[in-house]
């Protein structure tokens, strides 16, 4: 025992006298999570648009908004610029100081065509004054745009340029927004439309001297140019425009579906035009597609009531020039498989639907005695609605994401030895998956795959297939030490998976419980430095 005892000690001490290493090591066995997904009938059909019925029956109730028109397409007003010369009569003459050269009621013309508006609203835009002085004295302008207001203020532009002669003129340049203002476009004696009118008044330097002209001498040159003028509303006839619109929307029904047959119990569309501007129109929609753009498949509506007939649309109103008066009008059309296609546009899983829009303003000329109007931003929208119940057959699905994948502080790790990987299902849908792994790299390119051997089993269900509980199904994946270095590289994953509803092509309801929750843990030895 004395022996023992003494070689214990005699250990422990030269061991305590040795160099300490700064780099030790362990072999260890893990076992932990690395990736965890969870797919329910939100990602099935990659939308967020589904509800459930009080007895967990889920239907589709996509709904969008969006806006096919610009008002451009209805009418635009061009940069215009007009000259004003103000000239001496044909005799010489001293012109004192303080005396005045007046041009008034000057009418600036639009030019927008069959557009005849009597009244605008400026939202942007600018008024660019340009003057040019060649009499031996300082002229101070005044230049007004008597009827148009803003905050109960005229338009009104001052300015100054200093004394000069024919051989040394003198210039100014000056730009001034004009955003906010409200005119009145029918011009000095209120009989017009499309016109602007604006005064200019000149006065010689009254602190100056007196100067002499010739005749014909140029008193006032000046040049007035209106820049970039965008209305926010405007009133008057809007003309017989015609103008067309191809509108696609992503509306996401196809959603991580790449593949397969689904066969649709019932479908409703519903197709809305909305109509904010103050003119009756006629719309036309001439071809309505469902695009599936990984098949490459397009499939046309065929609605005979529908496709290439007028849409008659009545006039919106207002009660004052506030975008929130507003009183749009609506046309409905709904769609369903009595007087159309709709069952085959959606079995196509379209990711986008694509329709062209022709709109016809005053179909029957000016009615409202020029009293159409227009809000800028609040023209023609469109309002697409698909209803549609969560039940139907599918045959050989092929459903595609991707997910996370990380071993935490995987730079710590040498991969030592073999290593399983189990994937963990829990599987609340009432049919078989057939599943596939694929290793990404930060480019989303495929590194390697993981095979998996077995299916991943269907949840127990009763005799009108709707699922009673939940199946779970353990798969192992032995890995190499190659393919487990390549694992701590791995960012995400590439998950694919194959399914056909039972008894195909019998239609089953989906529910809100339905949800396969996938994990996949790792059980093998590691070197930690």
């Amino acid at each position: 025992m004395f022996r023992c005892c003494f070689a214990l000690c005699l250990l422990i001490l030269v061991s305590a006298c040795k160099k300490e290493n700064k780099h030790p090591q362990w072999d260890i066995e893990v076992y932990g999570p690395l990736l965890h997904a969870t797919l329910g009938m939100n990602e099935l059909v990659g939308s967020s648009s589904i509800e459930a019925d009080s007895n967990g029956a889920q239907i589709l109730d996509f709904d969008t908004i969006f806006s096919a028109f610009k008002i451009d397409s209805i009418y635009q007003i061009k940069d215009t610029t007009l000259f004003t010369f103000i000239t001496f009569p044909n005799f010489p003459s001293s012109i004192s100081p303080g005396t005045p050269f007046v041009s008034n009621n000057n009418d600036i013309s639009l030019g927008l065509g069959s557009i005849q508006l009597k009244e605008a609203i400026v939202s942007s835009g600018k008024i660019r004054l340009e003057i040019k002085n060649t009499l031996n004295s300082k002229v101070n302008f005044i230049y007004t745009i008597p009827r148009a207001y803003k905050n109960g203020i005229a338009f009104t532009v001052n300015a100054t340029v200093d004394s000069a002669s024919v051989t040394d003129p003198k210039f100014f340049t000056g730009e001034y927004d004009f955003s906010g203002y409200r005119i009145d476009l029918t011009g000095f004696a209120g009989n017009l439309v499309n016109s602007l009118t604006y005064n200019v008044k000149a006065t010689s330097d009254p602190n100056g001297v007196v100067f002499n002209v010739a005749g014909l001498d140029t008193m006032v040159n000046l040049k007035s140019t209106l820049l970039s003028i965008r209305p926010s509303f405007v009133r008057g006839y809007l003309g017989q425009v015609n103008t067309t619109a191809n509108t696609t929307e992503n509306i996401g029904v196809g959603g991580l579906i790449k593949n397969g047959t689904v066969l649709i119990d019932s479908v409703q569309m519903n197709l809305d035009i909305i109509n904010y501007i103050g003119a009756d129109a006629q719309a036309i929609v001439s071809s309505l597609r469902s695009i599936n753009n990984l098949t490459g498949n397009i499939v046309n509506l065929a609605a005979p009531s529908f496709i290439n007939h007028y849409l008659n649309i009545n006039r919106a109103g207002i009660n004052s020039s506030l975008v929130d008066s507003l009183q749009p009008t609506f046309y409905s059309i709904q769609l369903d498989q009595s007087n159309s296609n709709i069952k085959n546009i959606i079995e196509n899983l379209p990711d986008k639907i694509d329709y062209d829009l022709s709109l016809n303003l005053n179909p029957l000329g000016n009615n409202s005695g020029s009293n159409d109007f227009v809000f800028s931003e609040k023209l023609l929208d469109t309002r697409l609605r698909i209803k549609m119940p969560l039940r139907f057959a599918l045959n050989q699905l092929l459903l595609a994401d991707t997910v996370p994948f990380s071993i935490n502080n995987a730079t710590d790790f040498d991969a030592v030895g073999p290593l399983t990987l189990t994937v963990l299902a829990d599987n609340g849908f009432p049919f078989d998956m057939n599943i596939q792994l694929f290793l990404l790299d930060n480019t989303q390119s495929i590194v390697d795959s993981l095979f998996v051997p077995d299916l991943i089993a269907a949840a127990p269900y009763d005799a009108s297939y709707r699922a009673t509980g939940i199946k779970r199904t353990e798969i192992k994946i032995p890995v190499d030490a190659i393919r487990k270095q390549r694992l701590l590289s791995v960012e995400r994953v590439g998950v694919r998976m194959k399914f056909n509803t039972p008894d195909y092509p019998q239609k089953i309801q989906f529910y809100a419980n339905y949800k396969l929750d996938l994990k996949m843990v790792a059980d093998g030895i590691y070197s930690i430095r």
